[in-house]
């Protein structure tokens, strides 16, 4: 198949795409950013109760943006078959950060008790030092001290609400994945990127033009993902370079959390975002400018935020397609309450 077909056939399935999405998505109508009902004690631009159903209170956020015709849509960017796993591998950070538990793996004869030949594994996992989902319980508005849909610290402590198996019992996180390859596009336009252990930002400007330099229009419901170098560093950094880099400083690039950058995604209406960095925006968060995206995204919208995915296969298979969108699926650890898990998620060409 020639460049230019191969080309002209992604345009085409890019309209009809879009032409789907106006059925799509006609059953969720947002409100403009400053006209959204105000919540008592929350800023402006907190949806609580937008999708609040016969007197029972949502858990499970913009995932409700994944409906069966938004689904069926996405299943239209299967073309070739190709598929990339974007977990990477438990063992890979070696230096957790925030004081948190490294990754071991206990292998177990079964010989040794049943006297046949077999073998069983036992894992430990800290299930925010890897590839990860932050559920809607993770992260809590630091001034309020609240999660999503007014669930309190002290509920969320002794209660399952908001917890990942929600997700699970609606069937897992299926979807369009858009890539944002910004690093990609960084080094095309202006050479060595900023070091992922630093705390660059990337805007909304640099979102843009890297959509633009693509080709690529996101949709309401899509599952946006930014690339920005982190796992790539990760991969070739030294054992003192990575335990510098992750757990003695904890400091990363992401995107930029102020006003421009929330009202950007707002109107975006994205059911997830990820990214391959720390924790998806620049870290740490200037809490104090109100713009911190994990109380945003996670609190005042439900919107989940995946951290630490590995997108290195993933960016060379959009490069190679001529296209940055594909069906995304996700299966996270089905565990009552749980507050992070591992992705499971795979992208289909």
């Amino acid at each position: 198949m020639t460049e230019a077909l191969k080309s002209a056939q992604n345009r085409l399935s890019a309209v009809a795409s879009s032409l789907t999405w106006g059925a799509a998505g006609a059953g969720h109508k947002f409100p403009a950013f400053d006209e959204l009902p105000k919540v008592d004690g929350e800023p402006q631009g907190c949806i609580w109760g937008f999708f609040d159903k016969d007197g029972k209170k949502d858990e499970i956020g913009t995932i409700n943006l994944l409906t069966p015709a938004v689904v069926q849509a996405a299943s239209r960017e299967i073309q070739s078959g190709e598929h990339v796993q974007l977990d990477w591998p438990l063992h890979n950070v070696e230096f957790p950060g925030f004081n948190r538990k490294e990754f071991s793996q206990t292998k177990i004869d079964l010989n040794e008790t049943l006297n046949f030949k077999a073998m069983d594994d036992e894992l430990y996992i800290n299930t925010q030092s890897g590839s990860q989902w932050d559920s809607l319980k993770h992260f809590a508005h630091q001034a309020t001290q609240k999660y999503y849909n007014g669930l309190t610290h002290e509920e969320a402590t002794r209660t399952d609400t908001n917890g990942i198996h929600n997700w699970c019992e609606r069937g897992g996180i299926v979807g369009r994945g858009v890539l944002v390859d910004w690093l990609r596009w960084y080094e095309t336009h202006n050479g060595e990127a900023p070091s992922p252990v630093t705390r660059h930002e990337i805007t909304v400007e640099d979102l843009e033009a890297t959509l633009k330099w693509q080709g690529t229009t996101t949709r309401p419901g899509d599952i946006m993902i930014i690339r920005s170098g982190y796992v790539r560093w990760h991969d070739n950094a030294s054992a003192a370079e990575r335990r510098a880099g992750t757990q003695e400083n904890s400091i990363a690039i992401g995107m930029q959390g102020s006003e421009k950058s929330v009202r950007w995604l707002y109107d975006h209406h994205f059911a997830c975002v990820a990214g391959d960095t720390l924790a998806f925006e620049a870290w740490p968060p200037k809490f104090d400018e109100g713009w911190c995206l994990h109380e945003w995204l996670l609190v005042q919208w439900g919107t989940p935020i995946g951290e630490m995915w590995d997108l290195e296969k993933l960016s060379k298979m959009c490069e190679q397609n001529g296209r940055y969108t594909f069906f995304l699926t996700s299966a996270p650890l089905h565990v009552k309450g749980g507050i992070g898990s591992p992705p499971g998620a795979i992208a289909v060409f």
